[in-house]
């Protein structure tokens, strides 16, 4: 019956239970530990993977320090190595709270300590937040509530409260940290600060640098990759706490500084076109300024460039013209004037001052532009010195009346002469002859149609007359108001370059500021070379141009650029702007006439007019670029050249007026005297009746015109009482001298005195009328013709 019996056997359907529920709990482990473990492999895949430089990074800050060794920026400096601009080291003054509450707490501590174990106190007082900021503010002049409230930060470890502190400033901020042990709650961190010693010299061409010491503006943002160099760096290990371990790991990563730049500017000649700029502006009551421009008409360098108004580059922010002041302050007090609308004023008036008008802005050139005209005009054939023209006052175009400045007409007139008149008539006679397709491709020519290259920012285009429409029947009116430069606009820089071209042989060229770049060593890396773009006319009609254009300062509106011993030419230009009642006066002129070293333009915005309709100033003097601008760009002219040491060479005529030093002739006998007073070309008359001299007037050394008059004194000595000097201005050039002569004072004249009409008077003096000087005295008085109308 054993042998029958059959081993337990589940059912078929049991076992397949059983490995269902296996396969089940198997997959529900796989599920759920892929489940689990899914999140935790999607953070590793994001930690090791997408992630993973960001994580490097946090580790590399976590364990190593990381410092910026700043670049020195590189200097600017003009063409005769003056600086115009450079940076030097200062300090950034840096509160951090969240380290002022360590030491508060350390400072408690240690009191504790002290009060417990029988130890000395803290010797330096408690750092509470109420001592630094009252400490802080005594140095900085920072209010104290305003630091309380920096400290109030205690989770940050950087709040700057005082930035570009000088030495001065700083050495205090770190005996205040040294005798109160409050590093680091307290940091001065070194940075540098740019300055500019000139201040206001050339301020729209050198520009600024922003707080972060970048170039924000000009030169400075122009070639700021040049002047910045790069930012060094100083790697050092720490540990858990954030400790740097000293000596244990650094890693030294020099900085290199910035190239320097070298301009074509010359600091001499930049304060000679400001101060004439400056002169003009006064004398014409310019309301909106100015600018006054010099340049090498051979290589395009510009050697000098005055703006205004201008401002102090130290400091850019603020308001620096006197006429831009007035007029915020009359908004401040006009109670309908919103804070809004203020606040507009005054950024209105900051770019105002920061423009460069000479490159920036267009204007119309007048008659300037009629050098060109003229020139385009040789060039071309269609005149030639025995041409003339008839100007009855007035001419008719496409039935619209275009009178001359001369409403009587000049009559029949040599080119010469219609040049020397600048005869509106005439010239639309030129311009119709050139025709207005050869016009508009000496246009092109002349580079009024593109930029000029300048290496500044913001250069503007001209804007003349689409070329389809010039050359059609309708554009015949704007070809006529073309021909004496009105009705289009150009830049001061396109006009200056044209004429440097009209003037220099017929080159047209690049005009630069920059001359070149030099590394720390002086190795020059960069130069700038002269870059002609086109030759526009041959050198033989240039000439011809400069023969005509010389008259127009020897004989016509020019006049009163003359300057004695250097022959100028140029020519006036009085454009009428769209808006009634304002005009750009100016004068562009070369010299020497005959081999141009320089070439300027001076325009003056706007002179102050006797009601919007009027030609004239409030004191009658008519507004024209002959009688306000001339003067000042003739005498800028002959600033320069001096400075260049050019020689003046005298025609026999103004060889009388020639200065002369006055030599000793005390303690001589009377001829002895006479010999060396004729011989220095002066005249003398004696007081006293002794045989020697014992005193004499001007002092030996003193520089009067040839010719002068010394007073010989024959016995005793000479008054010493301070005389009054008079006002002569307004006065003819005999009158003036008289005047003068009358108190003991000598007269030195400048000016159109190589010209003398009965228009010519006495614009200004050197010394303010009532002013007390001694006997003897030289003052110079400047003439002018009132009578040029452009």
């Amino acid at each position: 019956m054993a042998d029958n019996i059959r081993p337990f056997q589940r059912p078929d359907g049991d076992r397949r239970a059983n490995r269902t529920i296996f396969r089940r709990t198997m997959f529900l482990m796989v599920l759920f530990g892929v489940l689990i473990f899914l999140p935790l492999l999607w953070k590793l895949w994001t930690l090791q993977i997408l992630d993973h430089e960001f994580y490097e990074q946090k580790a590399i800050e976590q364990q190593t320090g990381d410092k910026a060794v700043a670049a020195k920026r590189g200097v600017i400096y003009d063409s005769q190595g003056n600086i115009l601009a450079i940076s030097a080291t200062v300090h950034d003054i840096i509160l951090s709270p969240r380290d002022v509450g360590k030491l508060q707490a350390d400072y408690a501590k240690k009191v504790e300590t002290a009060k417990e174990k029988g130890k000395p106190y803290p010797n330096y007082p408690e750092p509470t937040n109420d001592f630094i900021a009252q400490g802080l503010s005594e140095i900085l002049g920072t209010p104290k509530d305003d630091l309380l409230a920096r400290l109030a930060k205690t989770n940050s470890a950087y709040e700057v409260v005082a930035k570009k502190t000088e030495e001065e400033v700083s050495s205090r901020v770190r005996e205040f940290i040294t005798e109160n042990k409050l590093s680091p709650g307290i940091v001065v961190q070194p940075t540098t600060k740019r300055y500019y010693p000139y201040s206001t010299l050339a301020a729209q061409v050198i520009g600024f640098v922003n707080a972060d010491n970048k170039g924000a503006y000009g030169l400075e943002a122009m070639y700021e990759e040049e002047l910045s160099g790069e930012v060094g760096r100083v790697v050092t290990a720490k540990n858990g706490a954030g400790t740097e371990l000293l000596y244990r790991y650094e890693n030294y990563i020099d900085a290199l500084d910035g190239y320097d730049l070298h301009l074509t500017l010359d600091a001499t000649i930049q304060h000679y076109c400001e101060k004439a700029l400056a002169e003009g502006i006064a004398n014409a009551d310019a309301q909106k300024g100015g600018f006054a421009i010099a340049m090498d008409p051979n290589t395009g360098a510009i050697l000098g460039w005055a703006n205004a108004p201008t401002y102090d580059l130290n400091s850019p922010s603020a308001i620096y013209d006197e006429n831009l002041l007035k007029g915020l302050a009359l908004l401040k007090e006009d109670a309908s004037v919103s804070e809004e609308e203020y606040n507009a004023a005054v950024a209105n008036a900051r770019n105002t001052q920061w423009r460069n008008k000479a490159v920036n802005d267009t204007y119309e050139p007048g008659s300037t532009f009629k050098s060109v005209v003229l020139a385009s005009a040789l060039e071309a054939g269609v005149v030639n010195e025995n041409d003339t023209f008839y100007c009855s006052g007035s001419v008719n175009i496409a039935g619209h009346t275009i009178r001359c400045h001369k409403r009587q007409g000049h009559g029949s007139q040599t080119l010469a002469e219609a040049v020397m008149n600048s005869c509106n008539p005439s010239f639309i006679a030129i311009g119709q002859k050139l025709g207005a397709e050869t016009f508009y491709q000496y246009l092109r020519d002349f580079g009024f149609l593109n930029l000029t290259g300048i290496d500044m920012q913001g250069e503007s285009g001209s804007v003349v007359w689409d070329e389809d429409f010039f050359v059609s029947e309708e554009g015949i009116s704007s070809l006529a108001t073309a021909s004496f430069g009105q009705r289009l606009t150009v830049t001061p820089l396109q006009m200056l370059c044209a004429t440097s071209a009209v003037v220099n042989g017929g080159h047209l060229l690049t005009p630069h500021v920059l001359d070149s770049i030099v590394d720390e060593e002086g190795t020059v890396i960069k130069h700038v070379e002269t870059t002609e773009v086109r030759q526009v006319i041959s050198e033989q009609t240039s000439e011809r141009t400069r023969t005509i254009l010389e008259r127009v300062v020897s004989e016509g509106t020019g006049k009163n650029a003359y300057v004695a011993g250097y022959r100028i030419g140029g020519k006036t230009g009085t454009s009428q702007t769209l808006v009634a009642g304002e005009y750009v006066v100016s004068f562009l002129g070369f010299a020497p006439a005959n081999d141009p070293k320089v070439i300027v333009l001076v325009a003056l915005d706007s002179p102050k007019t006797a009601s919007p309709e009027s030609s004239y100033t409030p004191n009658g003097q008519f507004i024209s670029g002959g009688g306000m601008a001339a003067p000042i760009a003739g005498q800028l002219l002959a600033d320069i050249l001096d400075h260049m040491g050019v020689e003046k060479q005298y025609t026999e005529g103004e060889l009388s007026g020639v200065d002369t030093m006055v030599p000793k002739v005390t303690d001589f006998p009377l001829a002895e005297a006479e010999r060396l007073l004729k011989k220095a070309g002066l005249t003398y008359r004696t007081v006293g009746d002794g045989t020697a001299v014992t005193d004499q007037i001007p002092a030996a050394g003193a520089t009067v015109p040839g010719s002068s008059e010394i007073v010989l004194y024959l016995g005793g000595t000479k008054p010493d009482e301070a005389v009054t000097v008079p006002d002569v201005t307004g006065k003819a050039p005999q009158a003036a001298r008289e005047a003068l002569a009358k108190v003991g004072l000598y007269m030195k004249a400048t000016g159109a005195t190589g010209y003398y009409t009965s228009s010519t008077v006495a614009g200004s003096q050197s010394v303010a009328p009532g002013a007390q000087v001694a006997l003897g005295t030289v003052v110079e008085v400047r003439f002018a013709d009132n009578t040029i109308y452009d």
